[in-house]
């Protein structure tokens, strides 16, 4: 059986901030967005409020919301898995697997 690496997002004794960054680089809506490494949160929201495309919102409003930032708006996960490719879409079912809510 193959060993599986794991990330630093499913490693729950980590601070939340690094394993946003981890998770939040696994998402390609997220690849280049400002504010993910270092997690700052007032960063990554005014970088996703400047961007149109509706799956980079949802995927930051995703990270915000887990790491308990206040926003007006709210993760849509209907709205996000239509707007997500494949890719983000498992990404975002892998992410359920392990994460401790």
């Amino acid at each position: 059986m193959p060993t599986v690496p794991i990330r630093a997002y499913e490693q729950k004794n980590l601070p939340l901030e690094e394993r946003l960054t981890s998770l939040a680089r696994r998402f390609s809506t997220l690849k280049n967005a400002h504010g993910v490494s270092p997690f700052a949160p007032e960063i990554l929201y005014d970088w996703i409020s400047q961007s149109s495309d509706i799956a980079v919102f949802q995927t930051g409003l995703l990270m915000l919301q887990l790491a308990g930032y206040d926003t007006t708006e709210r993760f849509d996960l209907l709205l996000a898995m239509s707007a997500w490719d494949e890719d983000d879409r498992q990404m975002f079912i892998n992410f359920l697997r392990v994460w401790d809510f």
